[in-house]
């Protein structure tokens, strides 16, 4: 019977565990844009930058494609070309905003994200 306890126990506080690793946050940069990303009751996320700081809503939406990230009403979407990097935030004021940067540094970028979503 102790086995079994000792067992359920160990089984709880593994469960305990990976609830509080999914409500830790993180924090991904790319240029001067900073992502602080954390999911509780959906994906809730800050950004900040030089004249920026913009709190989202928590929201059930976060797609991640080689071109399209998309985290509520979060939009980053790449232009292979130009290697332009376009912000969008639809809200009721809006907001816009872009960058330039190499396939390599949006590769780290899209992967840091990956990973904080569990793909």
């Amino acid at each position: 019977m102790s086995e079994r306890k000792s067992y359920l126990k160990l089984l709880g506080e593994g469960f305990q565990m990976m609830k509080q690793s999914k409500q830790t946050e993180s924090t991904i940069a790319l240029r001067g844009w900073t992502f602080s990303i954390k999911q509780d009751q959906g994906w809730f996320v800050i950004l900040r930058a030089k004249r920026i700081k913009w709190i989202g809503l928590p929201n059930d939406t976060f797609q991640i494609e080689k071109t399209l990230v998309k985290i509520g009403d979060l939009q980053l979407t790449r232009h292979e070309e130009t290697n332009e990097v376009r912000l969008t935030i639809d809200e009721e004021w809006g907001l816009e905003s872009k960058i330039v940067c190499d396939n390599l540094e949006w590769g780290k970028f899209i992967d840091a994200l990956k990973q904080v979503k569990g793909e």
